[in-house]
């Protein structure tokens, strides 16, 4: 049977989502459709309730995060940790089910990378995905000690009291120069350009050096300027493409079971062929 799926944000004429979707669904031998629709800040409710057609779930992608937790009638536990959902599921009853597939995303990239133990993380920004990535740390290790690095104080506040909330060490980074020598890994939330300038200046320092990885989830253009910068120093870096295949093999896990810990058939395969048509979209 036919089903039908979309990336929902903006801007969205961008999003490699629908490649990665369709790939997998071809493996899968599922004949289910994947588009796009812009859907700006603050409207996901209207453009839901104005559907006219069937739809069985979409992805979620920026400004709508918090919206479809918000949106949703169940909301799994990451979803409901991070306030951040990032699938919306329609079961057969017509409720909606929220989930934040991002965590996973960002700790099977981390894994797949193979960095060793993160004991000492910075992550930079403090809007949804730094709310995931924050739950990925615990998630990688409950004992990590992590920086924040925001401009925002109040978001950052609410940052910070959460990781304490999970039991995590956590206080506000002096900086990112001083924070990446002492982190085994560093993840930047931020959108593409936004520490162009910084990332310009580190690479050209003499005395810095990160001690750790660097996962950005900016990845177009990429390297990112901030990607170069760790690898002009010699730094393992994590493309957030990275991240964006494994939210999305979690969110094909939910559209064909409802479970996001059931592998897909041939999974391997599956994540090869979304891996072949992020390449084919460059």
């Amino acid at each position: 049977m036919s089903k039908r799926y979309a990336v929902l944000g903006s801007p969205i004429s961008h999003s490699k989502s629908p490649a990665i979707h369709l790939a997998a669904y071809r493996v899968l031998g599922l004949d289910w459709e994947y588009g796009r629709a812009e859907v700006q800040k603050g409207l996901l409710r209207t453009f839901l309730a104005g559907l006219g057609e069937t739809w069985n779930g979409f992805s979620i992608t920026m400004p709508l995060k918090e919206e479809a937790s918000r949106f949703a009638d169940e909301l799994d536990d990451y979803a409901r940790l991070t306030g951040a959902t990032n699938t919306l599921h329609l079961d057969e009853f017509g409720k909606w089910h929220g989930f934040n597939t991002d965590v996973f995303g960002i700790v099977q990239a981390v894994t797949e990378a193979r960095i060793g133990l993160v004991k000492r993380a910075l992550i930079i920004g403090s809007g949804a995905t730094a709310t995931s990535a924050l739950v990925a740390i615990k998630e990688l290790n409950p004992n990590a000690h992590v920086e924040i690095l925001a401009r925002n104080p109040e978001s950052r506040k609410s940052l910070i009291a959460l990781g304490k909330t999970l039991g995590l060490k956590v206080s506000r980074a002096g900086g990112l120069r001083a924070a990446s020598r002492v982190s085994s890994l560093t993840i930047s939330t931020l959108p593409a350009g936004s520490l162009d300038k910084q990332a310009a200046k580190l690479a050209k320092a003499l005395f810095w050096k990160p001690k750790g990885a660097l996962l950005d989830v900016a990845y177009n253009p990429w390297p990112s300027k901030l990607a170069a910068a760790w690898d002009a120093k010699e730094r393992r870096t994590i493309s957030g493409l990275e991240m964006l295949i494994w939210q999305a093999v979690a969110q094909i896990r939910i559209f064909t079971t409802g479970n996001t810990e059931r592998e897909l058939p041939n999974e391997v395969a599956v994540v090869s062929a979304m891996h072949i048509a992020v390449e084919n979209e460059q």
